[in-house]
């Protein structure tokens, strides 16, 4: 089985992403924000990769229903973080902070 936890312990650009999202939901966890259309590093075909892989694992939701307004080259209001991702996030850092 796989292991999410590990997942998100071993990969830095992951975790930056869903951290991303997670520091966004910090003033209103039922907003939904745009869509991170680069990551420093970050190839777009590895970021649209990592965004699938939030989604796998429950820990980012995605909206299609009800978009703001479009503006090419951008996905508004598409993600939010789950309570499942932050409690992943919230285990990372327990884990560093007690190592």
């Amino acid at each position: 089985m796989f292991d999410e936890p590990q997942r998100l312990r071993d990969s830095r650009d992951l975790y930056r992403l869903l951290d991303h999202y997670a520091r966004l939901a910090a003033g209103d966890p039922e907003a939904w924000h745009d869509r991170l259309m680069e990551l420093q590093g970050v190839q777009s075909k590895d970021l649209v990769r990592l965004h699938g892989e939030l989604l796998a694992h429950d820990w980012i939701e995605q909206n299609t229903g009800i978009l703001p307004v479009l503006k090419i080259g951008t996905v508004p209001g598409c993600y939010r973080v789950t309570a499942a991702g932050h409690r992943a996030l919230r285990q990372l850092e327990e884990e560093r902070a007690a190592a």
